[in-house]
C-alpha cells in the first residue's frame, strides 16, 4: 500500500494513520508533519506517538535500532517541517526499546549454546 501524500491530502492522510504499518508510520513521519496532521498535542500526533513508543509494535515491526537511530535523526533534521517534540521523544524511547529487544535476543542466543 503506498502512503504518499500530497498536500491537499491531509485529511486524508490522518484517516489512514490507524492502518498504517509501524515502519510505514516510522517512514512517514516527516510528510505527516509536513501536511500538519501531526501537530504539537493534536489528536493524531497523540496516536502517532503511542504507537512508537508501543513494545509490541516495535518489535513486530522488526525495525531494528540502527534503522530507528537514521529515523530519528532525519525527523529532528525537520527539512521541510517543524519537529514535534512528543515525536522526537517517542522515537528517542523507540530507539531504546528496539536496544534493549536485540540486545535480549542475542543474550537468548548465547544462552542457548
Amino acid at each position: 500500500m503506498s502512503y504518499f501524500f500530497t498536500n491537499g491530502e491531509a485529511e486524508h492522510a490522518e484517516d489512514m494513520l490507524p492502518s498504517m504499518s509501524y515502519a510505514a508510520l516510522v517512514r512517514e513521519l516527516g510528510r505527516l508533519t509536513a501536511l500538519g496532521v501531526i501537530a504539537p498535542e493534536s489528536p493524531a500526533a497523540m496516536l502517532v506517538v503511542a504507537r512508537l513508543v508501543d513494545r509490541r509494535r516495535v518489535q513486530r515491526s522488526g525495525m531494528t535500532a540502527k534503522e530507528l537511530s537514521r529515523a530519528l535523526g532525519e525527523y529532528r533534521s525537520g527539512t521541510g517541517w517543524t519537529p514535534v517534540l512528543a515525536v522526537v521523544k517517542a522515537l528517542e524511547q523507540a530507539v531504546e526499546t528496539a536496544r534493549a529487544l536485540e540486545d535480549k535476543t542475542k543474550a537468548a542466543a548465547y544462552g542457548a549454546r
